[in-house]
């Protein structure tokens, strides 16, 4: 696996990537600075963490690439690792930071289409960093169900947000009979950043 070298600080790589991303499509990217190091690291290890089996491991709104450091750093292989970012500079800055990393261009709120199109049929875990508390209901329905559709029974999307309740909506969670956890608040973040695990309930 690619060795990284990494500091214990705030990440902001290259912020003019984030910040013209962020300008071109504010709903798509949330917030316009990348994620500290501390949080990259919280949410990479929930994200690992909540991995079943040996299937892909599919990050949702990459952005600059903090949290994919992260999960490189924490030991997920390159080649396990399916990046989905809707911005074509941020693909490119993704693929030039991480060579070798597989990079796909497409909305993430049309996971299925997005995600055959890379001919991925399955996956173990789903990170999301979409702001979901402004994404409207029924395509954040489909986003969360295109994801659990690909996992195993046990698996989870890891969710993170600014806000202080839960990301997906009540009529959402419940579509797709689904239980929220709160993982836990990383207050070194500007703003604070709440991470979140969604599961399917337990028959």
């Amino acid at each position: 696996m690619r060795s990284i070298t990494t500091s214990r600080k705030p990440i902001f790589a290259d912020p003019w990537h984030f910040l013209r991303g962020w300008c071109r499509a504010p709903l798509a990217v949330g917030w316009p600075l990348a994620s500290s190091w501390w949080s990259a690291e919280r949410i990479a290890e929930a994200t690992l963490q909540a991995a079943r089996g040996s299937g892909p491991v599919v990050e949702l709104g990459a952005g600059t690439g903090p949290v994919t450091e992260a999960l490189l750093r924490l030991g997920c292989a390159l080649d396990r690792l399916v990046v989905v970012e809707r911005d074509a500079e941020m693909c490119r800055f993704l693929e030039a930071r991480f060579p070798g990393l597989r990079v796909l261009q497409g909305d993430a709120l049309r996971l299925k289409e997005t995600l055959a199109r890379g001919r991925v049929t399955s996956t173990s875990v789903t990170l999301c960093g979409l702001p979901m508390r402004v994404v409207p209901p029924d395509a954040s329905t489909r986003c969360y169900g295109d994801a659990f559709a690909l996992m195993p029974q046990d698996g989870a999307v890891i969710q993170y947000t600014y806000g202080l309740r839960s990301p997906l909506a009540p009529a959402a969670l419940a579509a797709l009979d689904l239980r929220a956890t709160f993982i836990g608040r990383e207050w070194r973040n500007v703003p604070p950043m709440g991470v979140w695990r969604y599961q399917r309930r337990v028959v």
